[in-house]
């Protein structure tokens, strides 16, 4: 039975439109609900949220086109009023096209099939369907929604599919397991070149990150193994991966640089200069008038709690007394949110007499 649905499926993969459809709907299906039943989505679910099907070229003829802005937005109405979770919301995801008009299954559209499918608690499975169909069709065109409303439906169907795998138990509990059980479905329904095009920088990612978990628990290893270890691990993330993850690396770096930098005695320009090769000019003159802004903040709050402790260790003071001068030095001297920040701070570092 297993091969007679594949053998349909691959001569369906002959024509060019269906075989868009249906190739990337399940498999992107298997990944998103993969990580949702299996519940480990920071090593299923893509952790820089790249979308490596959009280079999926061979699917349709022709670079993809990206559906953005007000196209994107339109129809979020659906059949009746919104459920409450979310109303006040803009769709998540995105939708593309090919230069011929045929609509692109990404994982884009998946995120957005699941911004409206996040509200399944509250509404029945059809209407959400009936939402996310209204607005296929009025953002995309219409042999290009048609295209859509079938990976839609291609998502519910494996949606349900992954559902009953997990109540029949046939999820492995080890993670580097599961992560290969994910691996070998896609491959099985997919086959091997269609499954590494959608999953192959997932699917490196996810053995790197889980490698690295290995790594970090590995009591054996002396310090600077473990960073040889990791460093090496690094070096074999896919690369748009690992260019999104030094961005996102990057302030915290930068923030033990400077603190080393300023514990050596380095001066403020040299700080500047360090911020300057990392960020550019204007990044750097912003966190220079941080620094300003905090370094005045420092400067008050330091002011007004030598103030407040005089008050607060005079002894001719009962504790009404001291209570409301503290109060009358914290309304002098700030306002707003920093009174009630300053407030906060005092219950932790007031002196006792």
């Amino acid at each position: 039975m297993r091969d007679d649905r594949r053998t349909s499926r691959i001569g369906r993969n002959r024509r060019r439109s269906t075989r868009g459809r249906r190739t990337a709907a399940a498999s992107l299906a298997l990944g998103a609900l993969a990580a949702a039943i299996l519940g480990v989505a920071r090593w299923l679910a893509d952790p820089v949220g790249t979308d490596a099907p959009r280079a999926a070229t061979d699917v349709a003829a022709g670079p993809p086109r990206a559906l953005d802005g007000p196209d994107l937005a339109a129809g979020v109405d659906g059949p009746g009023e919104l459920p409450a979770s979310l109303r006040g919301t803009q769709p998540d995801g995105s939708l593309a096209l090919s230069a011929d008009g045929h609509f692109l299954p990404t994982r884009g559209a998946v995120r957005l099939f699941d911004y409206f499918l996040s509200a399944s608690g509250e509404e029945p499975t059809a209407v959400l369907r009936q939402r996310i169909a209204d607005h296929l069709h009025r953002a995309l065109p219409p042999l290009a929604a048609l295209e859509a409303l079938a990976l839609l439906d291609d998502y519910l169907e494996f949606r349900e599919a992954l559902r009953r795998l997990a109540s029949e138990g046939r999820v492995p509990a080890d993670l580097g397991r599961r992560l290969q059980w994910v691996r070998e479905l896609r491959r099985e329904h997919f086959g091997a070149e269609v499954a590494a095009a959608l999953f192959g920088q997932e699917e490196q990612t996810q053995l790197v990150d889980l490698e690295r978990r290995r790594v970090a628990l590995d009591d054996s290893l002396s310090d600077d193994e473990r960073r040889a270890a990791l460093a090496a691990l690094e070096a074999r993330l896919p690369e748009p991966v690992r260019r999104a993850r030094e961005r996102a690396a990057a302030p915290s770096r930068s923030h033990r640089e400077v603190s080393a930098l300023r514990e050596a005695g380095g001066s403020e320009a040299e700080v500047f200069a360090l911020r300057e090769r990392r960020f550019g000019t204007a990044a750097a003159e912003r966190l220079a008038a941080l620094d300003a802004e905090r370094a005045l903040w420092r400067e008050r709050l330091a002011d007004y709690r030598k103030l407040r402790d005089a008050v607060l260790l005079n002894p001719e003071l009962d504790p009404q007394e001291r209570e409301a001068a503290v109060d009358a030095l914290r309304r002098e001297r700030f306002e707003g949110a920093e009174r009630r920040r300053v407030q906060a701070l005092d219950e932790a570092t007031r002196p006792h007499p």
